[in-house]
């Protein structure tokens, strides 16, 4: 696998590693198995993360602006 895709997969796998280990015991049978499905909800976490990001970003601002007009 080549280097560039290779890091980003160990990086998703090892934050599913810590939330199934919330979850689950590592010497489990399963652990692998929900260590995968935990770091494909992290993947599509941030995938719409970043789809969202602007309409999160604009959101926030006007929650900051009206926040900033209500004060007497």
């Amino acid at each position: 696998m080549p280097e560039w895709l290779s890091w980003p997969a160990d990086l998703l796998l090892g934050a599913g590693a810590v939330i199934a280990g919330w979850f689950v015991d590592q010497n489990e049978p399963s652990f692998i198995v929900i260590q995968m499905m935990v770091a494909t909800l992290v993947l599509a976490g941030i995938v719409a993360l970043i789809v969202y990001w602007s309409s999160l970003a604009e959101f926030w601002r006007s929650l900051r602006k009206s926040a900033g007009t209500k004060r007497p």
